[in-house]
């Protein structure tokens, strides 16, 4: 920022006669040089309370400095406020230019640095989402030590039904995850196991559909006639 912008608009014609005269050596004695221009493109707004009263919107100035004693909740939009007394000095001026001006250098730094956050982020594409592994069974088979335990056929259940994920099978059948990642290997071995890539779920997330109790004596049927059938659904 070489310079800021400042509008005296919003004062009444004696607040402005004494600001004009003052303010020719003010801008320049500043820390940054400041430039009247129309209140919409304004950095800084000085503004007494007779236009204070006549007006319903300071714009989107950051700064605005109040000549004597102003009371409008107008102030609350800004994010900066200065107060000069009525009877202010020249070198109460350059002060109050050289605090604003600080200011707006710090606001405009971290306006830049923002932007480029937000330039950066969007110029980045989207992250994928996060894909897993997921198993299901083929065939129904038969499986010997070490995989025939009860947790070890509740997993074959859980295989067979829908694509899960080892932590999914860890999770529903009571198998750790050595045991399970075994059994999987044995599986595949045998070619009875398929395996398809799905976007990531929690691992104790519920399956996409209400899950019968591995006891159930509808779940236990299918399962005997998937078992006689040679693992073709009933």
């Amino acid at each position: 920022m070489q310079t800021a912008g400042i509008s005296a608009e919003l004062l009444t014609p004696s607040s402005r006669h004494r600001f004009v005269q003052l303010y020719g050596v003010a801008s320049r004695k500043s820390v940054l040089p400041w430039k009247e221009v129309p209140r919409d493109r304004a950095q800084l707004i000085v503004l007494d309370q007779g236009m204070a009263d006549a007006i319903s919107s300071l714009g989107k100035a950051p700064c605005v400095v109040c000549i004597g004693q102003v009371r409008t909740a107008m102030l609350d939009s800004a994010t900066w406020v200065g107060r000069l007394e009525v009877d202010y000095t020249l070198s109460d001026l350059i002060d109050m230019f050289d605090r604003a001006a600080v200011f707006l250098l710090d606001w405009d730094a971290r306006n830049k640095v923002i932007r480029h956050a937000s330039e950066q982020a969007a110029a980045e594409p989207a992250p994928s989402a996060r894909q897993e592994f997921r198993y299901q069974l083929k065939s129904w088979v038969s499986v010997g030590a070490p995989f025939n335990t009860g947790a070890c056929i509740r997993a074959l259940a859980l295989l067979s039904r829908e694509p899960v994920s080892i932590a999914q099978l860890c999770l529903h059948s009571g198998l750790d995850n050595m045991m399970a990642r075994g059994l999987l290997v044995e599986l595949g071995r045998r070619g009875v196991l398929r395996g398809v890539a799905q976007p990531a779920i929690p691992a104790a997330s519920s399956p996409s559909h209400p899950r019968e109790p591995l006891h159930s004596k509808g779940l236990l049927s299918r399962l005997g006639r998937w078992i006689r059938g040679g693992g073709k659904p009933g």
